[in-house]
């Protein structure tokens, strides 16, 4: 059994949408903290964006994206 909480509403739809939209993933890796109080996250999950690697994120859009 996995002992991780599953992630908010309010992160899922954060994620969600950077996928989508550029500007809001800019903003998600220049000012974690800002977009975290924007999405009215759980400090848990306000810290776990800020250790986002964008590099790896834009990977995975790719991925997404192209298969």
């Amino acid at each position: 059994m996995d002992s991780d909480p599953a992630p908010s509403r309010r992160l899922t739809e954060l994620v969600s949408r950077a996928l989508l939209d550029d500007e809001l993933c800019d903003r998600l890796f220049a000012d974690p903290e800002a977009i975290a109080r924007d999405f009215d996250l759980p400090a848990a999950e306000a810290q776990a964006i800020k250790l986002l690697d964008r590099q790896n994120f834009e990977q995975m859009v790719a991925r997404l994206r192209w298969g």
